[in-house]
């Protein structure tokens, strides 16, 4: 018998988890494991409890949204621990449970729980704090996780854009030096994204390629500061067709730095990660170990990513 800790969000999206619980706990219990179960009180929680307790078990299992989740991996990544993550999601917008190919389903989430194929996945470290899937600053990153899911749902990128960015003067900038590698790039930023994931903030197929968990590279991509209706217009075109044009830059690397004139707000997973004027991003490779939805096959995986970009 394995023992697990089972933390949830009980506050987390529709609150669906809360008429779930008997079943994923008979699941648990059926299926080798003796439970732990803890619902999380407030913000934080999750990476305290996991932090100080995550040695006492096997494995962990985290039903909530990616901020329960980031919680959940920087706690284990404090911790002295490898003990390997599931996930159920249950949050309004679950970006990195598409990255894992683990479905929404309750049911079918908690089966790939303590049964998914285990994978080491890449996670992120922001200047002395760690995320899991992006780090970003800008209109585009603070709005794409307010805009409605209907919204997204029906208009695509676009909700987001068209939210965002109703008039070229209502777009903050930021006069910096972003340095991806050893490729520098100076400028007035509207936008800045570090991600590993096939979605953000609701929304998919940023990049027309796999999406490698495991190979300690993240996408990026700046976008500067449009003169002009033309030039709003370009962002949104290179933004729906993934290619680059004079404002707007795509980018892989395993470093990425930030210098700006004034502070810059930055957004990790989707919560608010703090305001710097010096930022690093670092790749941490195959830093975790999650049950993911994928087979043993590597190249079903590759088939699977495909699959979720079309989607």
């Amino acid at each position: 018998m394995k023992k697990i800790l089972f933390i949830y969000n009980p506050m987390s999206g529709q609150k669906t988890i809360s008429s779930q619980l008997g079943m994923i706990v008979d699941y648990f219990c059926k299926h080798g494991y003796v439970p732990t179960v803890y619902a999380t009180q407030k913000q934080g929680d999750a990476r305290y409890k996991v932090r100080e307790y995550a040695k006492f078990f096997d494995e962990i299992v985290v039903s909530g949204g990616d901020g329960t989740l980031d919680e959940v991996v920087s706690g284990l990544l404090r911790s002295d621990t490898n003990s390997i993550i599931g996930y159920i999601p249950t949050g309004s917008t679950n970006d990195f449970s598409r990255s894992l190919n683990i479905p929404t389903d309750i049911k079918k989430a908690t089966k790939l729980s303590v049964n998914g194929q285990i994978m080491d996945i890449d996670l992120g470290k922001f200047n002395s704090k760690f995320f899991t899937y992006v780090a970003a600053f800008g209109s585009f990153a603070q709005v794409s996780y307010e805009t409605e899911q209907s919204m997204k749902n029906i208009f695509g990128r676009f909700a987001y854009i068209l939210e965002g960015v109703k008039t070229v003067s209502n777009l903050k900038s930021y006069h910096a030096k972003i340095t991806i590698d050893e490729e520098e790039f100076e400028g007035d930023f509207i936008h800045f994204m570090a991600t590993n994931s096939v979605s953000v903030g609701g929304f998919n197929n940023f990049y027309k390629k796999n999406i490698g968990l495991d190979d300690g590279i993240f996408e990026s991509v700046l976008v500067k500061k449009p003169n002009g209706l033309l030039e709003l217009n370009s962002i949104i075109e290179g933004l729906r067709s993934n290619k680059e044009n004079e404002n707007i830059i795509f980018r892989s690397g395993s470093s990425f730095k930030v210098k700006s004139d004034e502070k810059i707000d930055w957004t990790l997973d989707g919560d608010f990660g703090g305001s710097y004027t010096k930022s690093e991003v670092k790749v941490l490779n195959m830093a975790v170990k999650f049950r993911t939805g994928f087979s043993r096959d590597s190249e079903k995986i590759k088939a699977n990513q495909e699959k979720r970009l079309t989607n």
